[in-house]
């Protein structure tokens, strides 16, 4: 399995504003390989998290971020919330419990 990880800083104020949003546009989507979604706040800084997702291969996710459903959707309804840094990682799994 493939976690992609994308950690976030978000202009001030706006997190509870991306999330709503960020639920409004992804949730209950079926996308293929798909395995599970999270958002995560940092408790240090209220405006900085991430977003994470598992996938069942490295495909399914290349898929993704290369289809169009990503670009013209998910990527304009949230782009708008970052004050310019983010950095996106991926992350082989080797063990889940």
């Amino acid at each position: 399995m493939i976690m992609r990880i994308t950690w976030g800083k978000l202009n001030s104020g706006t997190w509870d504003e991306f999330e709503r949003v960020y639920r409004q546009t992804l949730a209950g989507k079926d996308i293929k390989g798909l395995r599970g979604r999270w958002l995560a706040r940092d408790v240090n800084d209220p405006d900085g998290g991430f977003a994470v997702s598992l996938w069942e291969t490295q495909e399914d996710l290349q898929a993704y971020e290369q289809s169009d459903v990503f670009r013209d959707m998910y990527v304009p309804a949230l782009r708008p919330f970052f004050a310019g840094e983010y950095t996106t990682y991926r992350c082989d799994v080797r063990y889940s419990q």
